[in-house]
């Protein structure tokens, strides 16, 4: 086999969509890393990163608590702590804001194919539908927590991990129909 022939062969390969697809999931994985090595290691960027992560979180507590008082239950709130009177409670921390899979899920949609214009309006649909899941899921936590508190470690490990993912599943989905529909649109009009 010549060199010129590897060279076309590996040239065919990247054409592949799936394989674009795999190397730009890598390369966003390396940039989430990177930023994540590079926010730890340099004091400003540090503080932004985590007055975003704080920004938040704010948001979830604020919310929930709204939505908590909404359904008529008397609350003590102290900063990321959210507790119905006569319960344990639940805090939201770091980990709870869910920046690693917001930022998994816009890198799945960067990485598959599809018009920037598109990626523009349907990423913030899925960021919002995931914060909206995790707004939803302190309030039930909490809720939990006054029923039985044994019940929050469970729920908080395995039932809203397992939505959170289920819901990235079927939003990735629904984008790869969508993509798949325009192609078909645009074969149509170029036929």
């Amino acid at each position: 086999m010549t060199h010129s022939t590897q060279t076309t062969s590996l040239r065919e390969q990247l054409k592949n969509p799936m394989i674009l697809f795999i190397i730009k999931a890598a390369a966003v994985y390396v940039i989430w890393e990177l930023l994540n090595w590079f926010q730890m290691h340099n004091d400003p960027f540090h503080s932004v990163w985590n007055g975003m992560k704080s920004a938040i979180r704010d948001n979830i507590v604020y919310m929930s608590a709204g939505i908590l008082r909404a359904l008529d239950y008397k609350l003590i709130q102290y900063n990321a702590v959210i507790i119905i009177e006569g319960s344990a409670g639940v805090e939201v921390g770091p980990a709870c804001v869910g920046f690693g899979l917001l930022f998994g899920f816009a890198g799945l949609i960067i990485s598959y194919q599809g018009s920037w214009k598109s990626k523009l309006w349907f990423i913030p649909i899925g960021l919002l539908g995931i914060h909206t899941i995790n707004i939803l899921r302190i309030v039930i936590l909490a809720i939990i927590s006054n029923i039985n508190n044994d019940w929050v470690d469970f729920n908080h490990k395995y039932v809203f991990n397992t939505i959170i993912y289920i819901f990235m599943f079927l939003m990735f989905t629904w984008w790869v129909r969508y993509v798949e529909k325009q192609e078909e649109k645009n074969k149509v009009i170029i036929s």
